[in-house]
């Protein structure tokens, strides 16, 4: 914990799997959400296309631009 405050980083813990704990990670899973069902639904895809339209719709969040 010393060598991590010296470089200006804070440690806290948070529980397993509870991604609720980190806001940052909650709101990019709505997003990729969101927008693979957007995907779906204006192409007229049924379901099944979930996983490929995950992929697309990561794919496309890694691409846009951010800042910095």
């Amino acid at each position: 914990r010393h060598l991590l405050s010296t470089h200006g980083t804070i440690f806290r813990l948070t529980c397993p799997y509870t991604s609720q704990q980190n806001g940052r990670a909650e709101r990019i899973l709505c997003t990729l959400n969101e927008s693979v069902r957007a995907l779906l639904f204006h192409a007229h895809m049924p379901p099944r296309f979930w996983p490929d339209a995950l992929a697309t719709a990561t794919l496309l969040l890694n691409l846009r631009p951010c800042k910095p």
